[in-house]
């Protein structure tokens, strides 16, 4: 699949669709990431949902494939790139599906764009980062290697109980990331705060949380849920920070059963 020019950054994304062509077409679906990973943290849910509606997963600004500007950057740029790829794709209206990073993206799309906006779907994820939290993580990032930290926050991302061998698959991926490129989408992970505007958001939610999320813990994904207007919230049990690959059958199931699809 292509890349496409959207402002500053050149983004990659796939999209797939195996839906029956003969029946009206459903509105896609966007994949949203988390931070260092990229589009390929869908495994899972792609085969899933691919039959039923479009899927487009995108590298955002600063991982995978999609490149990554100069200078600092915030969560309402890559939303804004998002929906310049879906007027690029003729597409108006989406589904968002976005994990941690992903989900801010998503709740920050939402805001700016509520007229493109289908529905959406938040795991694992915040509308805002404590700014101590914050420090002591930026902190770490800026005097450590990649492989240091991507060891110890998978380590932390995924449940005692995850097969080590799918762990230490996304240490190494997040390991090749540029470290300039990380510590800026970090940074504006970090300094994202939608908290006070999360009754503005009047699409259809669905607030998926792990049960043991040591990143997001279930009270502040609870909280989230309360905050958005008939907002659903569906708990996988044993699921850790990245549940949607510990947890696949369980989270798409909720997805599509969310979605109608």
């Amino acid at each position: 699949m292509p890349d496409v020019r959207v402002g500053e950054v050149d983004l990659y994304y796939e999209l797939i669709d195996c839906s029956e062509p003969w029946r009206s077409g459903h509105a896609p679906v966007v994949l949203l990431h988390g931070l260092g990973t990229d589009r390929r943290m869908w495994l899972y849910q792609i085969p899933a949902l691919c039959p039923r509606m479009p899927v487009l997963a995108v590298d955002l600004r600063g991982h995978g494939r999609s490149t990554a500007p100069d200078g600092d950057w915030g969560i309402a740029d890559m939303a804004r790139d998002v929906v310049r790829l879906l007027r690029h794709l003729g597409a108006e209206k989406a589904h968002l599906v976005g994990l941690s990073m992903g989900g801010m993206v998503a709740q920050q799309f939402a805001l700016d764009f509520p007229y493109a906006t289908a529905s959406l779907v938040l795991a694992d994820t915040a509308s805002r980062v404590d700014p101590a939290a914050a420090r002591e993580s930026l902190q770490f990032m800026e005097s450590h290697s990649m492989r240091d930290i991507a060891t110890t926050r998978i380590t932390t991302a995924f449940s005692d109980a995850v097969n080590p061998v799918m762990r230490g698959h996304l240490i190494e991926q997040v390991s090749l990331n540029d470290k300039d490129a990380y510590v800026r989408a970090a940074r504006a992970v970090f300094g994202f705060d939608v908290q006070a505007r999360l009754a503005e958001i009047a699409a259809p939610t669905l607030v998926i949380m792990g049960e043991a999320d040591r990143t997001f813990p279930m009270d502040s994904m609870t909280s989230l849920g309360s905050a958005i207007r008939g907002a659903r919230v569906a708990c996988l049990a044993g699921a850790g920070h990245i549940s949607n690959m510990e947890r696949p059958q369980e989270f798409n199931r909720a997805v599509i059963d969310f979605l109608g699809v």
